[in-house]
């Protein structure tokens, strides 16, 4: 118990920041999570990569960082692809790509509910039958897959 003292002591500075840290972290995951569903992955992967491309360039900026022949081709084709990206989205009305709004996929009429046999064509049935050997075949069908297992019964 002497042990746990000692570390809540050492420790006690630091836990406002390392709630801090936590939150901040939680947080920016609810920011994912919206982007996604309110803009769909692309633009989230966009969005991921401007904030990498902005941290990086600032980093060579502010620390003085020298990029190579290949790491500054790397850089321009990172920030040319998310201007022409931009560039891109202005001509399109909806915002591009994505159309997560709860539409079932942006084109304009709701996604209708699955049907039971719409739903029962993606559950596996299976059929056993015995064969004149005495040995079991269940076959399981899964859409327009068939897979055979064979079972011998003693």
């Amino acid at each position: 118990f002497n042990q746990v003292h000692l570390f809540i002591q050492m420790c006690q500075e630091m836990g406002f920041l390392l709630v801090a840290l936590g939150l901040s972290g939680a947080l920016g995951q609810v920011f994912i999570f919206v982007t996604i569903a309110k803009f769909g992955a692309l633009t989230c992967s966009i969005i991921g990569l401007a904030r990498k491309v902005t941290t990086l360039v600032a980093s060579i900026y502010f620390y003085g960082h020298e990029l190579n022949g290949t790491q500054f081709t790397g850089l321009v084709v990172a920030v040319g692809s998310m201007v022409m990206n931009f560039w891109g989205k202005k001509g399109k009305k909806g915002g591009g790509h994505g159309g997560g709004h709860g539409d079932g996929g942006g084109h304009g009429a709701p996604a209708a509910a699955p049907t039971d046999e719409e739903k029962q064509r993606f559950l596996g049935t299976e059929h056993t039958e015995t064969s004149d050997n005495g040995s079991s075949v269940a076959d399981i069908e899964l859409g327009s897959v068939k897979k055979s297992k064979t079972k011998t019964i003693s």
